[in-house]
């Protein structure tokens, strides 16, 4: 009985926890990496915005074309 009663408790705080959020809050930091931050219309642009971020993500960034068939877009990848 009394595992019983132990099991359904544990089920009911498991369902609460889940219900009120607190149980995925643990993957908050998407971890060490280069992230996209922003895209841009010019090379010059994304570098200024790099630089001028020098307090938030540091010096380390770079930019490059989204991608082979959207060369006019630039985007901005920092590092956290």
């Amino acid at each position: 009985m009394y595992r019983r009663t132990a099991a359904a408790l544990a089920t009911a705080v498991t369902a609460g926890a889940l219900a009120l959020g607190t149980a995925g809050t643990a993957a908050a930091n998407p971890g060490p990496g280069f992230y996209p931050r922003s895209h841009h219309a010019s090379y010059a642009d994304c570098q200024a915005t790099g630089k001028a971020g020098y307090q938030i993500w540091g010096p380390i960034f770079f930019c490059e074309p989204l991608s082979s068939t959207r060369p006019d877009v630039i985007v901005l990848w920092v590092r956290y």
